[in-house]
């Protein structure tokens, strides 16, 4: 069985600390693309996070989601919650961020052997894979940071 990346999913939370730190209040408002600032991202990561932290719970809860949701659902509700992630100041947006990753992870630590089989088996790694999104949403940050 493949196992879960505990360290990464640790070392890109402790990444997420770094640039949060390094960012500031102003660099929380600085654009990273049309509509979205680096606490836009955040907040956006945050729900993400909760997700997983969710669904992780629910499937060692025996609470099986549904087997397979369309391809434009993540864009939909992305779409959806993009006004009210906008409308979080920047050091709400890294707490919530701060604290999702935090919540994840440990929940994350708490699947047993079956749920974390069961759960790759669905093909939803992603919901045990938490170091790719904070990744590319921490790459996103510090592309624009740079131009």
């Amino acid at each position: 069985m493949e196992r879960v990346p505990m360290d990464e999913n640790a070392a890109a939370r402790q990444r997420l600390t770094a640039l949060i730190d390094a960012l500031g209040d102003e660099g929380l408002r600085a654009p990273v693309a049309a509509g979205w600032t680096a606490a836009t991202v955040l907040a956006e990561l945050a729900f993400w996070d909760r997700w997983a932290r969710t669904l992780v719970h629910r499937w060692r809860e025996g609470q099986l989601p549904p087997p397979s949701m369309p391809g434009w659902y993540d864009d939909a509700i992305n779409h959806t919650l993009l006004p009210s992630w906008q409308a979080l100041p920047g050091p709400a947006a890294a707490r919530l961020a701060l604290d999702a990753a935090e919540e994840a992870d440990l929940e994350i630590r708490r699947a047993e052997t079956p749920v974390v089989a069961a759960i790759l088996a669905a093909g939803q790694r992603n919901l045990l894979h938490r170091y790719a999104p904070r990744n590319a949403a921490l790459d996103r940050i510090e592309r624009a940071a740079k131009a």
